[in-house]
């Protein structure tokens, strides 16, 4: 039998995100994007009943009803939205009050959308959860993970389950089952749906090194497969002023002014070198779950990790000040060329890679595996099935079947190959606006982005741009105009759609198994919520100290610290509900998954 693994904000920097929310809210709400999933054999627990949701939805079957079935007369339903800032960017004026989304709704589905408020971004999560405090809620709305909790617990949600029985299209069900069931579990309660998930998959997730490859074909040198490649490449990046900026040169960017909770220090990608995980929680020899950093197994191998840190960080390889600098002066160092080995993720080529273009059009940026410390595979931490937020309806809305029906034709228009209008629904091709923002509740593809990979490189291979569909032609278009004419509009598609993107470093990962996965996959207990700030505190001055020549005995004071204040209590929790899950293992799911 198939298993369908994810997670619901199992991590230790999610958790305290989620602790900064209740201590300010008193409530469980939080806009942190928190992940869910699936526990065991394609079931949910989450509190209630056992609940087998392969059951739920049939894939294969069409809708029973009209899945766009325009109500006449047109109905109004009432939202919100929570960053009303993007339509100042709009080329054509649009608001968030009329707009091609509220046009359209209207003209193909007879739902006039009505806005009980909107706000700035920066105002969003404390109006939102004083609005769920009040329990005034609008017809229709997206919630964060522990909102959505908050909200179905309370029994403040309408009862999805029919709806999306009767209205959802093959192309939603498609990803609402099988492989992505996981989102399905997230909003499922004793065989009940809540609301529409949104979510990825570890198909577009992934840790990384980003690094200059024409600063290493300058060195005479290639991309690291191991620590000691990468210490060749940091000595020669560190003597050697490739781009005659005059500058001091500091290999590796850091900035940690800002130490909030979901930075340790340094990108996951540099842990992941030395076989430490953060944020997840891992399988050892005995065949327990351990934190993946700091359990028993995995400790020494971030003290390891530390060190190295620390050796970088005496020979230069890291700005002195890099403790009081901020995100900006991160930035300037990639910019300016001073930094060129970036321990990043996904979406670097986006932001701020792409930044350096405008000084130097002809640098060239290449992501990276990740290298090993040993003579063991590394492997890049990642959550197998992430919910990012719940489209949701309150409790006895009249019409709940428009929820479904709205969320079918975003799919349509942003997602599904064979009927979307990218271009005017999505991402304008001349001025890169996002149409999208302008609507409220998303609903994506969860591996919109490996699936577009997989489509772009093959039309680059065989020359068949043409028969793409219009997101992916434009990916591909951009692509193409990069690596032909070294137009800067196209270097983020090209490192992300590419065999020589992110997206690549990601299909080798998959093929390779070199994914370390979340075994995790239930909510945060009380006494993770509990102790997790003190925790990344005590962390955050220890690493400062340490990283800056302080002895390393601060890293055993600190696992002092963990042990009695968050691993002796989280530990058997965790455990037993591993036990309880009949020790099914995530990690064993992906690498026996064909």
């Amino acid at each position: 039998m198939k298993k369908h693994y994810g997670i619901k904000l199992a991590s230790l920097t999610l958790i305290l995100s989620l602790s900064v929310s209740l201590a300010a809210c008193g409530n469980n709400n939080s806009n942190n994007n928190g992940n869910t999933g699936s526990t065991n054999g394609g079931s949910t627990n989450n509190g209630n009943e056992t609940t087998d949701v392969s059951k739920l939805l049939d894939a294969n079957a069409e809708p029973a009803k009209d899945p766009f079935g325009k109500f006449s007369p047109a109905i109004e339903v009432t939202t919100v939205h929570t960053d009303n800032g993007v339509a100042k960017n709009a080329p054509d004026g649009s608001t968030i009050e009329k707009n091609v989304y509220t046009q359209t709704w209207e003209d193909k589905l007879g739902i006039k959308l009505k806005y009980n408020w909107s706000a700035p971004n920066s105002q969003a999560e404390e109006k939102m959860n004083l609005m769920i405090a009040s329990g005034d809620l609008p017809d229709f709305f997206y919630v964060s993970p522990s909102q959505f909790e908050k909200l179905v617990s309370t029994g403040q949600l309408e009862d999805m389950t029919e709806e999306v029985q009767d209205y959802a299209t093959k192309y939603m069900k498609k990803y609402l089952t099988g492989d992505y069931q996981g989102l399905l579990e997230g909003v499922t309660r004793n065989g009940k749906i809540y609301g529409i998930p949104n979510g990825m998959t570890y198909h577009d997730q992934g840790n990384m090194l980003w690094i200059r490859e024409d600063d290493l074909q300058k060195a005479g040198l290639s991309a690291p497969k191991s620590v000691a490649d990468l210490d060749k490449i940091l000595e020669a990046f560190k003597n050697n002023d490739y781009d005659k900026t005059g500058k001091v040169m500091y290999p590796i960017p850091l900035a940690d002014a800002n130490l909030n909770s979901t930075n340790w220090g340094i990108g996951s990608a540099f842990f992941n070198m030395f076989h430490s995980y953060p944020d997840i929680w891992i399988k050892n020899s005995k065949g327990e779950l351990e934190n993946g950093m700091f359990g028993e197994e995995s400790r020494e191998n971030t003290r390891k990790a530390l060190l190295k840190l620390q050796e970088y960080y005496k020979k230069g390889y890291i700005h002195p000040d890099f403790a009081t600098l901020d995100d900006t002066k991160y930035n300037e160092q990639v910019v300016n060329s001073q930094s060129t080995v970036v321990f990043g993720g996904m979406w670097d080529s986006w932001w701020p890679l792409n930044q350096i273009l405008d000084q130097k059009p002809d640098a060239k940026w290449e992501p990276v595996a990740i290298p090993s410390a040993d003579d063991q595979p590394g492997k890049s931490s990642v959550t197998a099935t992430m919910l990012l937020g719940v489209n949701v309806a309150k409790k006895g809305v009249k019409n709940p079947e428009a929820l479904v029906k709205m969320e079918n034709l975003f799919h349509d228009l942003n997602n599904n190959p064979e009927t979307m209008q990218f271009g005017k629904y999505n991402t304008d091709p001349k001025s890169g606006f996002g149409w999208f923002q302008l609507y409220p509740m998303h609903v994506y593809n969860p591996s919109f982005n490996y699936e577009g990979f997989q489509q772009v490189q093959q039309a680059l291979t065989d020359g068949q741009g043409d028969k793409l569909p219009e997101a992916y032609k434009t990916f591909y278009d951009q692509a193409k105009a990069y690596q032909d004419k070294n137009d800067k509009n196209g270097f983020p598609p090209y490192l992300t759609y590419t065999s020589k993107g992110s997206e690549g470093v990601v299909d080798q990962y998959i093929k390779e198994k070199r994914f370390e996965m979340n075994e995790y996959t239930d909510m945060p207990t009380q006494n993770m919520l509990d102790n997790a700030p003190i925790v990344k505190k005590a962390w955050d001055v220890m690493f400062l100290n340490v990283v800056k020549g302080g002895d390393i005995s601060g890293y055993d004071d600190f696992l002092a610290q963990y042990d009695s204040l968050y691993g002796s209590v989280v530990n058997p929790e965790v455990n037993d509900w591993f036990k309880a899950k009949n020790s099914e293992s995530v990690q064993t799911w992906f690498e026996e998954k064909k």
